[in-house]
C-alpha cells in the first residue's frame, strides 16, 4: 500500500517540535519534491533552522523504501550559502518554508536570500571573482593527498580524493559564474558560460576511471586550467589608479623589511623570509600601479614579478645563493636607495622625517586635509 511521503513528513516534522520545541525557528522544503522533478528514488529532503549552533538532532527514516531525511542547518550555513560560500546554496533560494516559530526568523531568512541576489548582479563580479579564487585554493590538500594515493596505486583513496578535488572546482566554478546550480549535476555545469579548457573531457576522466594514475592526469589538467581561467579572469577586472595611491604610506613598511634583512645579515642568520616579504611587496604593488590588475594570496609571484635590475635595483638574490652576508648588507643599503629614489620620481611620498618637527608638520598637513 502506497504511503503518502508528504502526510509521512507532517508526522516527523510534529515529532521534532514536539522533542526541540521553540528551539526550532524554521522548517524548509527542499530539493527534488520541492522542484517537482522528482524520480522513482527521489528523497524527500527538509531541513530545520535550531536557534542554536550546537543542536544537530535529526530524524532519517524509510518510509515505502523512500529516504525523508530532517536534518539541522545553522543560521551560519544559510549565511555562508549568503556569501557563495557554501557549495549547497541553491537550498537558499529553492526552498519553501513549511513552519515558523515566529516572522522575525522568516524575515531573517527572506533577506539571506535578498543578499544573495544581490550577489548575482554584475557589480558584484569583482568580489565573487576573487571568492573563485579562495574557493579554488582549497582544492591543494585534496590534490596533494590524490597524488600521495597515486604513489602508493590507492585505487578507492585516490577516487575519494579525486572527487573531493572536483567538488572544489565545482563550487569554484559556480561562484565565478555567479550561478546558483545544483554542482552536483554536471548538466547544469555545462550551462555555465566560462568553464575551463576541456573541462567535461577532464571530468569524465575522473568519474569513469578507477586508475589512479588516470585519476591524477585528469584532476591536474582541470585544475590547471581551471587557474588559467582564474587568471584570465582577474585580468580582465582593472581598477585605474595613480602610483601615490597604491603606494601610499608603504615606503616605511619596505623600509622595515630591509632593515630586518640587514640584521639577519648582521647575525649571519640564512632565513629569507624579510627578502622575499620585500620582493613580494613591492612587485605586487608595482604591477597594480602599472597595469591596475590587484593580485592576491591566489597567485604565484611569477604572475606579477617585475625586472627589477632593469629598474637600477641591485639583485640580492646572488649574495643569499653564497652566502655572502657582508656583500648582501652592503646591497641592501643600496637597495634602500634605490627604493627611495624611484618612489621620489613617481610622485610617491615617502613619509620618512628626521626631526619630530618635520613629523608634527606632516601631521598637521593631515589634520587640515581631512577637515
Amino acid at each position: 500500500m502506497a504511503v503518502d511521503l508528504y502526510q509521512a513528513s507532517e508526522l516527523i516534522q510534529n515529532a521534532l517540535l514536539r522533542e526541540l520545541g521553540d528551539e526550532v525557528e524554521l522548517i524548509l522544503y527542499f530539493g527534488s519534491h520541492f522542484r517537482r522533478e522528482t524520480h522513482q528514488y527521489s528523497d524527500l529532503d527538509i531541513c530545520y533552522i535550531p536557534s542554536g549552533e550546537s543542536t544537530w538532532n535529526h530524524i532519517t527514516v524509510l518510509v515505502n523504501d523512500r529516504l525523508i531525511d530532517l536534518f539541522a542547518i545553522h543560521w551560519s550555513q544559510f549565511e555562508q550559502m549568503a556569501e557563495f560560500g557554501h557549495v549547497n546554496c541553491t537550498i537558499l533560494l529553492n526552498s519553501q518554508i513549511v513552519y515558523r516559530r515566529t516572522e522575525e526568523a522568516a524575515a531573517r531568512f527572506e533577506a539571506l536570500r535578498e543578499r544573495f541576489r544581490e550577489l548575482q548582479k554584475p557589480q558584484a563580479r569583482p568580489l565573487l571573482q576573487r571568492k573563485a579564487q579562495e574557493i579554488f585554493q582549497d582544492a591543494a590538500y585534496p590534490y596533494y593527498l590524490l597524488q600521495q594515493a597515486a604513489a602508493q596505486n590507492r585505487s578507492l583513496a585516490a577516487m575519494r580524493h579525486a572527487q573531493e578535488t572536483l567538488k572544489t572546482i565545482l563550487h569554484c566554478l559556480a561562484v565565478l559564474n555567479q550561478a546558483c546550480i545544483d554542482t552536483r549535476k554536471l548538466d547544469q555545469i555545462l550551462t555555465l558560460p566560462k568553464l575551463p579548457d576541456g573541462f567535461e573531457e577532464a571530468v569524465n576522466g575522473i568519474m569513469t576511471t578507477a586508475d589512479p594514475n588516470k585519476l591524477q592526469q585528469a584532476t591536474g589538467a582541470l585544475l590547471s586550467a581551471t587557474r588559467s581561467l582564474l587568471l584570465l579572469e582577474q585580468t580582465q577586472q582593472r581598477a585605474s589608479r595613480r602610483f601615490a595611491e597604491v603606494f601610499e604610506a608603504t615606503y616605511p613598511e619596505f623600509k622595515a623589511n630591509i632593515q630586518h634583512l640587514m640584521l639577519a645579515c648582521e647575525r649571519e642568520n640564512p632565513f629569507t623570509f624579510e627578502l622575499m616579504s620585500l620582493y613580494h611587496e613591492l612587485m605586487i604593488h608595482m604591477t597594480y600601479a602599472l597595469t591596475g590588475i590587484n593580485y592576491s594570496k591566489f597567485n604565484s609571484i611569477a604572475d606579477y614579478e617585475q625586472d627589477l635590475a632593469a629598474l637600477g635595483f641591485p639583485d640580492l638574490l646572488p649574495y643569499i645563493e653564497t652566502g655572502d652576508f657582508a656583500g648582501l648588507h652592503e646591497q641592501c643599503r643600496l637597495f634602500d636607495q634605490r627604493l627611495q629614489e624611484y618612489l621620489t620620481e613617481q610622485g610617491v611620498p615617502l613619509n620618512s622625517f628626521a626631526t619630530l618637527d618635520e613629523l608634527q608638520a606632516y601631521l598637521d598637513s593631515r589634520t587640515k586635509s581631512a577637515a
